[in-house]
């Protein structure tokens, strides 16, 4: 198989977010549940464009931002730290995508405990997060060592 390209994946998940919000436009109902209480139980609700079309949007806007941070510090973002980075942002997507999913589940009649999409996902950006650390603490390490590694003879 080839390279997966993290940032394709999450590009495609924010189009298919959407292409979803548009197909569910004309028969979702005027209150769309929001929010979700710890138990998992709606306990928000808010209008067809909060519920559709906000969080794609969310999710485009933290996408390009979490971008921005490369362009901004270019020296801080290169080889494995950018991969990281790109990966950080697929989870992030894939975040909003998981509550997207089931704002749009409920929207059409679906009963979904927000815990069991919620859940999996988090602890997928909480490995990316990790990752990501992992490798700007190895970049940093790696700028700040002494030639020869710091042995001394």
């Amino acid at each position: 198989m080839k390279n997966l390209n993290p940032d394709w994946i999450a590009r495609a998940l924010i189009v298919a977010m959407f292409a979803a919000a548009i197909w569910s436009w004309p028969t979702a109902p005027a209150r769309i549940p929001i929010h979700w209480s710890l138990a998992g139980q709606i306990d928000g609700y808010g209008s067809k464009f909060v519920g559709l079309l906000l969080t794609p949007i969310v999710a485009l806007a933290g996408y390009a931002l979490i971008g921005l941070t490369a362009v901004v510090r270019p020296g801080q973002f290169e080889g494995r730290v950018m991969s990281a980075l790109s990966w950080f942002r697929l989870a992030y997507v894939i975040v909003m995508a998981g509550a997207f999913g089931v704002i749009v589940a409920d929207a059409r009649g679906a009963n979904l405990n927000m815990n069991y999409v919620m859940l999996p996902v988090l602890a997928l950006m909480m490995i990316a997060s990790a990752n990501l650390l992992v490798q700007l603490s190895r970049l940093k390490m790696s700028k700040t060592a002494p030639p020869g590694g710091g042995v001394q003879a």
